[in-house]
């Protein structure tokens, strides 16, 4: 697997995996709200400059920093994303029960793009793999 580094910062950052022309994004740490507002308009920035349509967050390292924004992610962001071409957006889900208890209202306001989550990093790799209503024929990224 061929990764490139698009985004970093700490407790962040953003890469785009060559092989499967998706982007990977990983979430560590705590955070305020308004820092992970920061990561996920970054994260639709390089959607847009890279145009990837499927997504593998992973946020099994993730402890806190979404309360306050629930809404704003389930909501807006989401329909962001869908608006800039995201067809599938594979969530692993933070160990941390707080950060877990946050990621599940924000599933509950989705409505656009396919979003499943996962417990591990490799159910969520197959399933973006073959995620629906996308042609897995090679492609240039």
């Amino acid at each position: 697997m061929t990764m490139q580094t698009l985004f970093e910062q700490p407790g962040f950052a953003v890469l785009h995996d060559t092989d499967n022309c998706w982007l990977y994004a990983t979430w560590q740490g705590k955070r305020t709200s308004q820092a992970s507002q920061a990561c996920c308009e970054a994260l639709l920035a390089q959607v847009r400059a890279t145009g990837s349509t499927r997504i593998l967050n992973d946020s099994s390292l993730d402890l806190d920093g979404w309360s306050d924004i629930v809404a704003w992610v389930g909501q807006d962001f989401f329909d962001l994303l869908a608006d800039a071409g995201v067809l599938a957006f594979a969530w692993v889900v933070p160990h941390n029960l707080r950060a877990l208890t946050d990621v599940y209202k924000v599933m509950a306001a989705i409505t656009r793009p396919a979003v499943s989550m996962f417990e591990d990093i490799e159910g969520a790799y197959t399933w973006l793999d073959k995620s629906p209503g996308i042609s897995h024929e090679p492609v240039s990224c």
